[in-house]
């Protein structure tokens, strides 16, 4: 039996996807084996209406069983379920690895089994609270405000720049890492600096400039902001 998870990064430790529609990789497992493959989407934005045809295609070629997600459109839903496909979605603040296991023990048949431990977001900022603005780029930035969205709560993470040049850059991740953040929100982001993050799992999301932190962590929970992806 092979269930698909919708994920923000291509390893298992990966966070489960907010929105099945925009999400552009899934993890499809078999649990027998327990192997996991990574299947990648062609990034596309829709209308509110129309129907995820690369991921239900894409997923369909795998043969799942399952697909597991934070939200999906009904569109969506009714096309996989027409297909035999069952969804279970309102999966949020766990990993694809953590979902699975779940699957497996209770098929995520209890809502509260669809939640997990508090997500944590580092979003790069140029000053202390939800309504700073974010910095221009992560690698010169000395602040980071770290946020739990469900419960708007946030501190402030300080970062150290021991380095110079490209050690220097690389400070800002090790802050997100020692944080205990799951994904990093900025407006600009270096190749060095989201090879570091891909390499940790943790992924990166683009926010317009001059956004707040408060407006960007809204745009996220909506599933509005592009993933930086690496392009080498």
């Amino acid at each position: 039996m092979k269930v698909a998870v919708a994920s923000m990064g291509n390893v298992p430790e990966a966070l489960v996807g907010i929105r099945f529609g925009t999400c552009s990789q899934f993890l499809v497992f078999d649990l027998d084996t327990m192997a996991a493959l990574v299947v990648s989407v062609p990034p596309r934005q829709e209308a509110p209406g129309q129907v995820s045809l690369e991921a239900i295609r894409a997923l369909a070629k795998q043969d799942v069983s399952v697909v597991i997600t934070g939200t999906i459109k009904e569109v969506c839903r009714t096309t996989l379920e027409e297909l035999g496909i069952e969804v279970i979605s309102g999966v949020q603040g766990m990993t694809v690895l953590e979902a699975v296991e779940r699957y497996r023990d209770s098929r995520l048949a209890d809502p509260d089994s669809r939640r997990g431990t508090l997500t944590r977001i580092a979003v790069a900022a140029d000053g202390e609270g939800l309504d700073a603005r974010l910095r221009t780029d992560l690698s010169a930035c000395t602040l980071f405000t770290v946020v739990a969205p469900s419960m708007r709560a946030w501190e402030m993470v300080r970062v150290q720049h021991a380095g110079h040049g490209g050690a220097a850059s690389l400070d800002g991740v090790r802050a997100v890492v020692r944080s205990g953040a799951a994904a990093v929100i900025t407006t600009q982001l270096t190749p060095p600096c989201l090879l570091a993050l891909q390499a940790l799992a943790v992924p990166a999301y683009e926010a317009p400039a001059r956004t707040t932190v408060r407006e960007a962590i809204d745009r996220y929970e909506r599933g509005e902001l592009k993933e930086f992806v690496s392009t080498t």
